[in-house]
């Protein structure tokens, strides 16, 4: 009898190995599901981009801050010193504000001027950037200077992101 009960113990453990690998996906494609590739969010002027990579940057949300930028001119520089870097895809852009952000602790950021030029189509603005960085600089005010371009359809987004030290 106790030979019995041990194979359908046996029986029992393939049969629930074999539901769970149906209706659990591989690794990988879950891993693709959790990685969305990020699609451009152009703000009707200014004033609304900057305020929305506000929320996106206080919020910590790279794939948001990244959708505000245009992937054919942007250049990022969120390292004071650094050169500024360009990324071709807005995926790229997202993983290189995620690196350059991985090292602080972002407490504030916030948008303090905003000047427009509607003729040229181009904006340009100062934030103020409060964080703790790591490697022993600790807690900084960091100046960050963007700029903006409208769109053909006059809808605007980021083309730079630099953090001036």
């Amino acid at each position: 009898m106790r030979h019995h009960r041990f194979r359908l113990g046996h029986r029992l453990a393939a049969v629930l190995l074999a539901v769970t690998a149906a209706v659990i996906p591989p690794v990988a494609a879950r891993s693709s599901d959790q990685t969305p590739s990020v699609s451009p969010a152009p703000q009707a002027t200014p004033a609304q981009l900057m305020a929305a990579l506000e929320r996106a940057w206080t919020a910590g949300d790279t794939n948001a801050i990244a959708s505000l930028c245009d992937s054919a001119t942007v250049r990022i520089a969120l390292k004071p010193g650094a050169p500024p870097a360009a990324a071709p895809t807005l995926n790229a852009v997202a993983f290189l504000i995620h690196d350059q952000l991985d090292l602080v602790v972002s407490r504030q950021f916030r948008v303090v001027r905003l000047d427009t030029n509607e003729k040229k189509g181009t904006a340009k603005a100062w934030a103020s950037w409060h964080g703790t960085w790591g490697g022993g600089k600790g807690a900084r005010d960091i100046e960050v200077v963007l700029a903006a371009r409208a769109t053909a359809d006059g809808a605007w987004l980021l083309t730079e992101i630099r953090a001036n030290d």
